[in-house]
């Protein structure tokens, strides 16, 4: 499989710091994985001896990676494909997205002989953190996760990056002559560093959706994803930026809720249900909201029945033995209201009484910074909570600010009641 390739080819490597095969040579160089340059017009790079072509190395080859003019593809493509390289990644735009379907038909064509497997052209590359394999010109390794994401976009790709989440894998799909979605899907179903599969996706190819409704009924892993292109003015812009496809508006929500995939609305989601996912098998569906602050739990009760987590009743021997200490005016039901005067010590406590419970699957914490309040001390009561998941949404500015933090480097935390449903609601309901 390319996404384990051990030793590479990088043609178009470069001995210019601001150049696309000078970036990928010395990602893959850093990690100490086994890399040779290919330019005719150098004789070494970083140090390295450069070679004039493919053919010139002298040892096996599992990966090749292309960085220069798209003309020029189809012929080192073809020597890669007689030295016997298997698998190859085109990062060179200029193909199918402009018009230029006869030179990615070519290209097609060359892997369809060698029976070569091929990543874009047009892409990003690839990053396997496990193996500590940077096949991409982004600078730097996320950390290693149980996310894997396959993106449509390699701009998008490189903003995910650059907010190091931690992943199992990154592919950016490109063009996606020769391998798509479904390759990938197949892997990372079978991956035992992934938990969850996230998906950025424009359109499929022509003649691609049947390999792809396959993919994913076999997963053994759950498949969040984000589509785009679902307006005419996104089909139109899809269609110029990977040649991805228009498709009929509502056929690809069809097919993700017959498949149970996980559609969301924005990236943001794409992470927050992947990770909750990636963290928590069998969650649940009903939760308990502890808040200081009533109309807070009045909204946060609304958004989480508006999107199917159940709020159950609150049982009396619970209530009896909430009675004992807090505040004769609190809720008496669920959401647990245990005023705006309540202290640090006072959410502890009610966690404490409810968190070995049955009655409900995970906490919802709720706090907004009254006069009273202890925001980090009741984000480290918080944070001692064992038996049960917990989410949490700490309203404010600056008074919630460094709680927020403490609690984002264990749990998930959000800063509106709003999102915190939407999320939870697609994590807590996969279809």
């Amino acid at each position: 499989m390319i996404f384990n390739s051990k030793s590479f080819a990088v043609i178009g490597a470069a001995r210019e710091h601001d150049k696309v095969g000078h970036v990928i040579f010395k990602n893959l160089l850093s990690k100490g994985i086994k890399t040779f340059p290919v330019n005719p017009k150098a004789n070494e790079i970083l140090g390295y001896k450069c070679y004039k072509n493919v053919s010139e190395i002298n040892e096996k080859i599992d990966c090749v990676i292309i960085a220069i003019k798209h003309e020029f593809v189809p012929a080192v493509l073809e020597e890669s494909g007689i030295k016997g390289i298997k698998n190859a990644v085109i990062i060179s735009a200029g193909f199918s997205e402009t018009g230029d379907t006869k030179l990615e038909n070519d290209i097609s064509k060359i892997c369809d002989k060698y029976k070569m497997d091929l990543i874009g052209p047009n892409t990003l590359g690839y990053i396997n953190p496990y193996l500590s394999i940077n096949a991409s010109f982004f600078e730097g390794m996320p950390e290693k996760g149980k996310i894997a994401f396959l993106s449509q976009s390699g701009a998008i790709g490189t903003a995910i990056l650059d907010m190091k989440i931690p992943l199992s894998g990154f592919v950016s799909l490109g063009n996606m002559t020769n391998m798509d979605f479904s390759e990938f899907i197949d892997y990372f179903s079978k991956d035992k560093n992934t938990e969850v599969i996230a998906l950025y996706m424009e359109s499929l190819n022509k003649g691609k959706g049947k390999r792809f409704i396959e993919s994913c009924r076999k997963s053994k892993k759950p498949i969040v994803v984000l589509k785009a292109g679902k307006t005419e003015l996104g089909k139109k812009v899809a269609s110029t930026h990977t040649a991805a496809l228009a498709s009929e508006e509502g056929i690809y929500e069809g097919i993700f809720k017959q498949l149970k995939l996980i559609e969301v609305d924005s990236i943001k989601q794409l992470f927050l249900v992947s990770k909750i996912l990636a963290e928590n098998k069998n969650i649940g569906k009903k939760a308990c909201i502890i808040t200081n602050a009533g109309g807070l739990g009045v909204l946060s009760s609304d958004y989480c029945i508006k999107n199917n987590i159940e709020i159950p009743i609150l049982p009396e021997k619970i209530k009896n033995r909430l009675n004992t200490f807090l505040h004769s005016g609190w809720s008496k039901g669920n959401p647990v209201d245990v005023l705006g005067d309540a202290k640090a010590e006072v959410y502890e406590r009610t966690i404490k009484e409810l968190q070995n419970e049955k009655f409900f699957d995970f906490f919802i914490v709720l706090l907004t910074p009254q006069y009273m309040t202890e925001p980090e001390k009741t984000a480290e009561a918080i944070l001692k909570i064992k038996s049960k998941t917990v989410f949490a949404c700490f309203m404010g500015g600056e008074k919630v600010e460094k709680a927020r933090k403490n609690l984002s480097e264990k749990i998930i935390i959000f800063d509106d009641v709003k999102d915190m449903a939407e999320v939870l609601g697609k994590a807590v309901n996969p279809l």
